[in-house]
C-alpha cells in the first residue's frame, strides 16, 4: 500500500491532505519540525513511498538515499527545488499542480503594475511625509500610451494580458516555445527578448527558474530597457540579479520596481530594496487566496493519493 510523508509546508493546518488520504483509507504522515535540508529529508523519510514537498530540496543525494521513495509531489506549479533530472533517471515520478493560483498571480501583477503607473506608492509616501501634489510624481502616463513587456507567455502571462486589455496597455511577449498562433489568439505581439525589452514601458516577468533564467535581468538587459521603465517580478527571485536592479533604481534607469519574490527571502533586514521609496514589495504573495491555498493542498494530495493506488496522477511531469 505505501505512505505519503509530508516534509514541509506553510499552511495553518493540513486537515486537507488528511481528509483525501483517510477518504481513501492510505497513510499520511507529516514530518515535525519540518524538513528544511537534504539531510533533514534523509533522516526523518526514510518509510516514505512518496513525498509531499513544498520548500525543501529534493535532489539526487536524497532520492539515492530513499531507495523507496517513488514518487514526489511539489505544492506549487515551479518544481525548481527539485532535481528533476535525477528523478527521471531513477525511475521516480514527479507531479505538481500547473494550474495553481492562475488569477491570484495574474491578479497581483495588475495591482502591482497599476499601483507603479499611476504613482500611488510615491504619492502615498510623499503624504505620509507632509507632502502634497503631483507635479513631483510626473510624467503619468494612461495605460494606451503604454507598452506591457510579459517574459514568458504561459497560463499567467496570458490571464495578464486579457486584463491588461481592458485598461488599454498596448501588449507583447517574449516566449521562444510558445506557437505563433497562441500569440494570434490573445492579440498579442510577439518580440524577441531584445526588442521586447526595448520596446516596453513595463516589463512584468513570468518565467520559470531554470538556468537560462537565472539573472535574465541584469545589467547587461536593463541597458537594453527603456529609461524609466517599470519592472514587476511575481516569477521567481533569482530570474533577477539584485545587486543590478539597485543600481538601477537608485540611478533612476528603473523609474519603479514590483516584487514579490527576492533571491534570499526573507530579503537581509539591510536589504536596500527593504527602503527605497519606488519599490513594492510583498511577501511572496501572489499565489495567496483562500481558495487557491485549499485547492493546491487538495489536488497535491489527490496526485499522491492517486499514485499510492497505481494510478498516474494527472499532473504527473512525465
Amino acid at each position: 500500500m505505501g505512505i505519503a510523508v509530508i516534509t514541509d509546508h506553510s499552511f495553518p493546518s493540513a486537515r486537507i491532505q488528511h481528509e483525501v488520504f483517510e477518504a481513501a483509507g492510505l497513510p499520511l504522515r507529516e514530518v515535525q519540525p519540518i524538513c528544511k535540508t537534504e539531510d533533514d529529508i534523509i533522516r526523518m523519510c526514510g518509510d516514505a513511498d512518496v513525498l509531499l514537498v513544498q520548500w525543501a530540496p529534493v535532489t539526487r543525494k536524497v532520492l539515492e538515499a530513499l531507495p523507496r521513495v517513488r514518487c514526489i509531489v511539489r505544492y506549487g506549479v515551479g518544481v525548481n527545488n527539485f532535481e528533476l533530472d535525477a528523478a527521471k533517471a531513477l525511475g521516480v515520478c514527479a507531479a505538481n499542480v500547473p494550474d495553481f493560483c492562475i488569477e491570484e498571480v495574474s491578479d497581483h501583477a495588475m495591482a502591482m503594475i497599476l499601483s507603479l503607473c499611476r504613482r500611488i506608492p510615491q504619492d502615498h509616501l510623499q503624504i505620509s511625509r507632509g507632502g502634497w501634489g503631483v507635479n513631483d510624481l510626473r510624467p503619468i502616463y494612461a495605460p494606451s500610451d503604454l507598452t506591457l513587456g510579459l517574459v514568458s507567455f504561459g497560463k499567467i502571462a496570458r490571464r495578464v494580458a486579457v486584463k491588461a486589455k481592458v485598461f488599454g496597455f498596448a501588449i507583447a511577449a517574449y516566449d521562444p516555445l510558445v506557437p505563433d498562433a497562441v500569440f494570434a489568439e490573445y492579440g498579442v505581439r510577439k518580440l524577441d527578448l531584445n526588442a521586447l525589452l526595448a520596446a516596453s514601458d513595463i516589463v512584468s516577468l513570468h518565467c520559470p527558474l531554470i538556468a537560462e533564467t537565472t539573472h535574465l535581468i541584469n545589467a547587461e538587459t536593463i541597458a537594453r530597457m527603456k529609461p524609466g521603465v517599470v519592472l514587476i517580478n511575481t516569477s521567481r527571485g533569482p530570474v533577477v540579479d539584485e545587486s543590478a536592479l539597485i543600481a538601477a533604481l537608485e540611478s533612476g534607469a528603473i523609474h519603479s520596481a514590483g516584487l514579490d519574490v527576492f533571491e534570499q527571502e526573507p530579503p537581509a533586514p539591510d536589504n536596500p530594496l527593504r527602503t527605497m521609496p519606488n519599490v513594492i514589495l510583498t511577501s511572496h504573495a501572489a499565489s495567496v487566496s483562500e481558495k487557491a491555498v485549499d485547492v493546491l493542498q487538495r489536488k497535491a494530495a489527490e496526485a499522491a493519493r492517486d499514485f499510492l493506488q497505481g494510478k498516474r496522477p494527472v499532473s504527473a511531469l512525465w
